[in-house]
């Protein structure tokens, strides 16, 4: 008779408070070098720690024909082949594998994994993270969630081993995009990949805490060392979560509104973006202000016409009025300053593309006036 010993542990790093998904073993299979197990978690226990994508993994520890274990070691084992659940492979490394669930609901899923490069005879332990190894940063220092050691690797395949769970931010010595830590789960140190990526104890990159949990982070303008907020939106593109502050008057494409709240304004504004950003297009303006409400878009406690605005996204739109100057090829020489009557709209007309106008209330297509001037949002796909 084959003797199976199953060891159910979580990492010691994971609190067990922290960790609200579960594993029960079912079995093995030595011919076909199979294992079985189920993964569930109850409803209610999703949210922005508790993730409904969990990583899973396999350890092993050969088995001697006297039935002992041979030394100390477990090893990572490598699956071939899942069924039961909805699985993805970390690309070509197999050891481990995402599993997709259900987050509104209970769950269970009932897995099978084939592993590779198990031995006749051994010893098994399963395990699943819903928390995947992350990184947070205050006053200086970047804090790592997870088991260390922590592998940071850059966009060009640079590595640099954090061994502890602490690093300060002026001893990072690469760019990081993705973090592993010692169980091989994969996360990521930040989701936007551009090269003016900034990063401090004060402006990071992570995923919001709040609304659509979307992520964000900050770009720096190498223009003129301007810092922007940037946001990953429905439609799969990174926006300037803010307005363009570039100074283009000295070619007369843009004028610094005296009222700070309006800020500046740009005529035709291919100038306002930095390198790598561009101006939306109509289309693409047109389809984020569709699968995305208004009230999402809108700063919030902002008033429109048809409620008030909750930042959903971390976009934070201001209403914005129509302006007083309307000569294209002309410097304005004021702003209007009573953007907050209005309520927000979208101007999509082509060459412009600017954040928002007014409309007239309680009509719900935009009223765009031929008007140049303007604010100015920047988009880049990555």
């Amino acid at each position: 008779m084959k003797k199976l010993f199953f060891l159910f542990a979580m990492l010691a790093s994971i609190a067990a408070s922290a960790q609200v998904t579960n594993v029960e073993p079912l079995g093995a299979n030595y011919t076909d070098k199979t294992v079985s197990f189920r993964v569930w978690w109850n409803a209610g226990s999703r949210d922005a720690t508790h993730l409904s994508k969990v990583w899973v993994w396999v350890d092993y520890i050969t088995v001697n024909s006297n039935n002992t274990t041979s030394g100390n070691s477990w090893t990572r084992a490598t699956t071939e082949t899942v069924s039961g659940g909805v699985t993805s492979y970390d690309g070509s490394h197999r050891n481990g594998f995402w599993l997709e669930g259900n987050a509104s609901t209970n769950y269970s899923a009932t897995l099978t994994v084939q592993l590779t490069n198990v031995p006749a005879k051994f010893n098994w332990c399963a395990y699943v993270s819903d928390y995947p190894p992350n990184v947070t940063a205050n006053n200086g220092i970047y804090t790592f969630h997870g088991t260390p050691p922590f592998t940071l690797t850059a966009a060009d395949g640079a590595t640099q081993t954090v061994a502890g769970t602490t690093l300060t931010t002026s001893a990072l010595t690469i760019t990081p995009i993705t973090i592993r830590d010692k169980t091989a789960c994969p996360g990521e140190f930040c989701h936007y990949q551009g090269n003016d990526l900034y990063i401090d104890a004060t402006h990071l990159c992570q995923q919001r805490a709040s609304g659509a949990q979307n992520w964000e982070a900050w770009i720096k303008d190498a223009r003129d060392n301007e810092l922007y907020r940037i946001v990953l939106m429905p439609d799969e593109l990174w926006w300037t979560a803010e307005e363009m502050r570039y100074d283009a008057s000295a070619t007369k494409q843009s004028y610094k509104c005296p009222t700070g709240a309006q800020r500046t304004i740009y005529n035709r504004p291919n100038i306002a973006c930095p390198v790598g950003w561009i101006l939306p297009s109509v289309a693409q303006f047109t389809y984020l202000h569709n699968i995305a409400s208004e009230i999402e878009l809108l700063a919030a406690n902002t008033y429109a016409v048809y409620g008030t605005g909750i930042d959903h996204y971390g976009f934070s739109v201001i209403p914005d009025p129509g302006r007083a100057d309307d000569a294209n090829d002309a410097m304005p020489k004021t702003c209007l300053n009573d953007y907050s009557a209005y309520p927000a709209a979208w101007d999509t007309l082509n060459e412009r593309r600017m954040h928002c106008m007014h409309r007239v209330a309680n009509t719900k297509p935009c009223f765009a006036y031929d008007l140049s001037w303007n604010q100015v949002r920047c988009i880049r796909n990555l």
